[in-house]
């Protein structure tokens, strides 16, 4: 009997993470209209599929909300569709968060927010 090839895991990432750019914005706010507060305090890193992010408070995975990226010297601001993956207190009353990108950010896109 031969065995299966392994089956990826929902939650492993698809592409590499980069570190965000130093004055890259971010907005995190819960469900797909944009309304309500913005939760985020910072955008830690960033693939073409997903962030991690820093939030006041915490999300529970599956939800669903709209994020907003704002390139580093100005320029029109990026917002997506994002689901929540995981969620992790880190000690200080703020909590990490990894959410995967509905649609994945485009090479040029990308470039203009990491390091």
């Amino acid at each position: 009997m031969s065995e299966l090839p392994p089956t990826p895991r929902p939650e492993q990432r698809l592409t590499r993470r980069r570190q965000a750019r130093a004055g890259t914005r971010v907005e995190y706010r819960r469900g797909l209209l944009g309304l309500g507060r913005d939760l985020a305090v910072a955008l830690i890193d960033l693939s073409e599929d997903g962030l991690r992010i820093r939030l006041t408070t915490e999300v529970k995975p599956g939800e669903e909300a709209e994020v907003m990226l704002g390139r580093p010297g100005g320029g029109k601001a990026m917002k997506a569709e994002a689901e929540v993956r995981w969620c992790s207190p880190i000690g200080d009353g703020t909590f990490l968060a990894g959410v995967r990108l509905r649609r994945r950010l485009a090479y040029r896109d990308l470039t203009d927010l990491v390091s």
